[in-house]
């Protein structure tokens, strides 16, 4: 799975360099209109604080739907999808229907952002020390501003694709992915072939800037929240008794905190360590560790090899941690009841009930209750696709030559996981190479991209786009 070597993929790789040929070039120099136009986007919607609960969703959808309505794309479409306080943007790139569509996939909302918790104002784009600063430069509004731009370039240069290409920007992505499912159906109809996602992806770079692998993600773990329940007949604080619903329940909590799923054999987490393996400061053996649990899964040493290493430690295996703590009614009363979160990243294809009886077994206490908050969902891993990899090998080497473009999974949650139960293949795949030591701060405090990053990015979208529709 995944093998970039095959004679059918080096074929395909000659007619690449073919059509890439002919293929007019796209500046991603600052100075460039490309790099002005580019950067004004960017900056326009990293202001609009796009935050659950301020309505600013559909301002940003309007702000880019002009935009692409001046470059050339009719009304028709360019079409604003409104889901109660926020939207979804669809815009049509018409092809000639020689082949089915492909997705462009990105989220205009952000995570909220504290002023008082940041060194620079979160909703003012700032460039300092060579990095763009303020929430969303990163997650997501880096990818909208790169896909935008990509549009707006072909559309003016006149390029004529083979097939529809269709973005599809979400407006809650970062809560309740209600614009999310409803692009799913309505898009499902068009019947696309496979979707990318400027949400997830990219390469890894050594200390010098060369490229190390580029990672195009595949899959997600299914995000399940399960909660656990300790009853008790408490009674009076002044007269303690042996049992304690709140003793009980750390008891349980301290036991599943030694406990380790198991680490999960296949054709992607094996690409994933051999991807790991190849790293500077690497541990040795990680690849031979692998082989050995696919031989004895209790092999404990390898287990306990892979989950050392700071990244494979969570993404070879389901991972479940409590998040929430709640206990007692009054300060002077015995609890009658101690509940805990747990919340859980599972692997693609573990079952939830599977996890959840883990849960219970290794936690050691009988008369706790269990249960699922909700209906998590989960989605298989994409189908490889030689077809995009070779056209995603094709569209960075000119910056990283060589660089080995590899699947991986991602541990939290994008649109993509919905699209993928749909029966849409799902590839995550924003170039963004970040070096050792660097942090995008997404999610998090003063959240950054470089700013070379940002302008390399912006030949690639377009000769992607171009590699897959010509």
């Amino acid at each position: 799975m995944f093998d970039l070597k095959g004679a059918g993929v080096r074929k395909w790789w000659l007619a690449l360099s073919a059509l890439l040929a002919a293929a007019p070039a796209i500046g991603a120099d600052r100075s460039s209109p490309v790099g002005q136009e580019a950067l004004e986007i960017y900056r326009s919607i990293v202001e609009i604080p796009t935050v659950k609960g301020r309505g600013q969703v559909p301002k940003m959808a309007k702000y880019l739907a002009r935009k692409f309505r001046r470059a050339g794309f009719s009304s028709r479409d360019v079409e604003i999808v409104p889901v109660g306080e926020t939207a979804g943007l669809v815009v049509t790139y018409r092809g000639t229907g020689e082949k089915a569509p492909i997705l462009f996939l990105g989220h205009m909302d952000v995570v909220e952002a504290k002023r008082d918790d940041w060194q620079r104002a979160p909703f003012t784009f700032t460039e300092e020390d060579g990095y763009f600063f303020g929430r969303g430069t990163s997650d997501n509004k880096f990818g909208i501003a790169q896909l935008t731009e990509a549009f707006i370039q072909l559309k003016r240069q006149g390029f004529k694709p083979n097939r529809d290409l269709i973005i599809a920007f979400s407006g809650d992505e970062e809560t309740d992915m209600a614009s999310t499912r409803a692009l799913v159906a309505k898009l499902s109809s068009r019947r696309p072939e496979f979707a990318i996602n400027s949400d997830s992806g990219g390469g890894r770079a050594d200390a010098a800037g060369k490229g190390l692998s580029f990672g195009v993600q595949v899959a997600e773990k299914t995000f399940a929240n399960i909660e656990v329940t300790v009853h008790n007949p408490g009674g009076h604080s002044a007269r303690p008794r042996a049992d304690n619903a709140i003793f009980e329940l750390a008891e349980l909590l301290g036991n599943i905190r030694s406990y380790r799923f198991p680490v999960v054999v296949n054709d992607l987490t094996r690409a994933i360590v051999r991807d790991a393996a190849r790293q500077p400061g690497a541990k040795p053996g990680l690849e031979a560790a692998l082989a050995a649990l696919a031989r004895n899964p209790e092999d404990q040493q390898a287990q306990a090899l892979l989950a050392s290493d700071s990244r494979l430690g969570y993404s070879l295996r389901t991972t479940c941690v409590p998040t929430l703590l709640s206990g007692g009614h009054a300060d002077n009363a015995l609890p009658q009841k101690a509940i805990a979160n747990i919340n859980c990243r599972i692997f693609p294809g573990v079952p939830v009930e599977s996890v959840q009886q883990a849960l219970a077994a290794a936690g050691r206490n009988p008369k706790a209750e269990w249960k699922v908050v909700g209906t998590p969902m989960g989605s298989d891993p994409s189908p490889e696709n030689d077809e995009l990899f070779s056209a995603i090998a094709r569209s960075v080497e000119d910056r990283y030559p060589g660089v080995p473009v590899i699947p991986y999974m991602t541990p939290g949650a994008t649109d993509g996981k919905h699209y993928r139960a749909a029966g849409i293949p799902t590839y995550g795949a924003s170039l963004d190479f970040s070096r050792p030591g660097e942090d995008t701060g997404a999610h998090g405090l003063n959240e950054r991209v470089p700013v070379e990053s940002f302008f390399e990015s912006l030949d690639y979208w377009p000769k992607l786009m171009r590699l897959l529709a010509s």
